[in-house]
């Protein structure tokens, strides 16, 4: 599993000129957010449980603003650099901390992949990925000196690259690439820039582009699964895992979401809990087992709604009613808590409460039945990108 992401923030960002004369460029603020923030909610998306923050230039203020802290269930470790190591340097600082794999991104850049995606894409037998995409421009690293395939700056470490320091500073790009190409053990894996956001502060006029396009890029639709009859067999109030059955085409539907950047939520109905035929933490238990699966197979949920209201249990307000479909309660709570184009979302079910609740969400519906398989839904949804 991959669970750790290094970033990399030690740079002077001499070319932004009087922009980091007092703030480092990955703390430069885009749309009033700082610019590494984005990276590291969308690692946190993909369920990066601990991401360390390599910083050198003023990496006091790193660590006011992020040590030890955490951003959605990510947790956040800044390392001091006490003079600058390179790329690759810094990671000597955390080699004992560090898990078998790990991530490694530029402080500077996103590039918006699916890094679950990359991780198994990413054959075991190499030492260390490259996603590499296309139409980046002349002053971004060609690969084995092509001038299409580019380096984006997203990188699968395995720990075994530490064989090949033999210098305290060092570059991951000039130093250890070399190595293991000549002994063919890094790999590249291509991602086409056209259909994944690529952003990048270096320069004053990408600096200025990028609060145009963080909007375009971090504004994206979401697909909405009802759970039972959508993601599992509907056996009625299905709350276990060993009762558990995957519907066929599921993962490759979460995956194809995932793939092309849409934000994926459950929502689903559980009276089961307002009845009391298990609790909320039995539910949670089934709905991690559901993620880890996933995460297994490159692809991940977002977030898990649900509506435990059942009317004959008196604990329950007239605001958690709301929340039960067809109302749209769990719809406007997820548009509350992320940044989702509504225009382009979809809804995915099996009952008419899901039908319902996409009329009055005025979202498209897809429903699920004999006829209108998933598998037949992602040809629908293919041939409509």
């Amino acid at each position: 599993m991959l669970n750790q992401a290094v970033i990399l923030c030690g740079g002077l960002g001499s070319r932004l000129g009087k922009l980091t004369s007092k703030t480092p460029k990955p703390l430069l603020k885009v749309n009033k957010k700082p610019f590494i923030e984005y990276q590291i909610e969308n690692l946190a998306r993909h369920y990066i449980k601990k991401i360390f923050l390599i910083c050198c230039y003023k990496s006091y203020l790193f660590n006011k603003k992020y040590h030890n802290k955490k951003i959605k269930n990510a947790e956040i470790i800044c390392i001091d650099e006490k003079t600058p190591l390179g790329t690759g340097g810094g990671l000597m600082l955390i080699k004992n901390k560090l898990d078998t794999n790990f991530l490694v991104l530029n402080g500077d850049t996103i590039f918006d992949i699916n890094y679950l995606d990359f991780y198994n894409k990413s054959k075991k037998s190499f030492y260390l990925s490259i996603a590499v995409t296309n139409n980046l421009g002349k002053r971004y690293d060609g690969i084995n000196n092509s001038k299409l395939r580019k380096n984006a700056g997203v990188y699968l470490c395995n720990k075994k690259i530490f064989r090949y320091y033999d210098k305290k500073v060092i570059s991951l790009e000039k130093d250890i690439f070399p190595k293991l190409s000549k002994i063919k053990k890094i790999q590249t894996i291509f991602y086409e820039k056209d259909k994944h956001n690529f952003l990048d502060i270096g320069i004053p006029s990408d600096f200025k582009l990028s609060h145009r396009k963080i909007i375009k890029s971090h504004l994206r639709p979401a697909a909405f699964l009802d759970r039972d009859g959508v993601i599992n067999e509907d056996y009625g109030y299905v709350h276990k895992i060993s009762n558990f059955k995957w519907k066929n085409g599921i993962f490759e539907l979460i995956k194809f979401f995932n793939d092309i950047n849409y934000l994926v939520f459950v929502i689903s109905n559980q009276s089961g809990i307002g009845r009391g035929y298990y609790s909320k933490k039995v539910v949670d238990t089934l709905h991690n087992w559901v993620q880890n699966q996933l995460n297994k197979k490159g692809s991940h949920i977002d977030k898990f709604y649900i509506a435990p209201y059942y009317w004959r249990n008196k604990k329950y307000t007239l605001r958690d009613k709301k929340l039960r479909k067809p109302n749209t309660g769990m719809i406007d709570l997820a548009l509350k808590e992320w940044k989702i184009d509504k225009k382009r979302s979809i809804i995915i079910g099996d009952q008419e409460s899901d039908r319902m609740l996409a009329q009055k969400s005025n979202i498209k519906f897809y429903k699920i039945d004999s006829r209108n398989t998933i598998k037949n839904i992602i040809k629908k949804l293919k041939s409509n990108k």
